[in-house]
């Protein structure tokens, strides 16, 4: 039997050593499989190489329209432009947009937590909306000038020729920084990860 100094400290020891070691419980935040995110990247990688390609072959195909003096090869390009062009860039966008907002969310980068990651997301919304907003009716009226008679083809598209060698130009070279984004991760966190991190700390060390 225990006296009684002796019984309250071995309570005592007790309490100190479940409290010691007894850690504050952390959620684990949701995170893609191994083979989830091998999966998803590779979808993310496919796309943005097709995105950029397709962007490739719009440009030929727009630089050779402003230079062609032949009104059938310059026919040619722009109903070339209309058949593809939309069709493809916007999937395209949107399935890069979609892959990489999931390789965003189920994984320690987050979509808001590192500068790189988030300048990826804006660029990418941009870009797809660019699109909508610029290149599909670029296409239709370079398409509807080519439908027209030949003799004043050159006059009805100064305007549309113009708007069709811009997009494929803006987005090669947006494409091209956001690869290198992804290459180089750089800036570092936002102030939005670096709150998330010190909590997370925080609630590690039980404060």
């Amino acid at each position: 039997m225990f006296s009684s100094p002796e019984y309250a400290t071995l309570e005592l020891m007790n309490a100190t050593r479940t409290v010691t070691t007894t850690r504050p419980s952390t959620r684990r935040p949701w995170r893609l499989s191994a083979s989830a995110r091998k999966l998803t990247l590779t979808i993310h990688i496919v796309a943005a190489i097709g995105w950029i390609g397709v962007d490739f072959v719009l440009f030929v195909f727009a630089l050779t329209g402003m230079t062609t003096d032949d009104p059938t090869t310059l026919a040619t390009c722009y109903l070339a432009i209309d058949m593809f062009a939309v069709v493809l860039l916007l999937p395209l966008g949107l399935i890069t947009l979609a892959s990489g907002l999931l390789l965003g969310w189920g994984s320690k980068y987050g979509i808001f937590r590192y500068h790189w990651v988030l300048w990826k997301l804006i660029l990418n919304v941009v870009l797809t909306t660019l699109v909508v907003v610029l290149l599909r009716p670029g296409v239709s009226e370079a398409a509807d000038a080519v439908a027209g008679p030949t003799d004043t083809l050159s006059d009805r598209l100064d305007q549309a020729q113009a708007n069709l060698i811009f997009p494929p130009t803006v987005s090669i070279t947006v494409l091209t920084f956001a690869t290198v984004l992804a290459v180089y991760k750089p800036w570092g966190r936002t102030k939005y990860g670096q709150r998330r991190l010190d909590a997370e700390r925080r609630q590690m060390r039980g404060e």
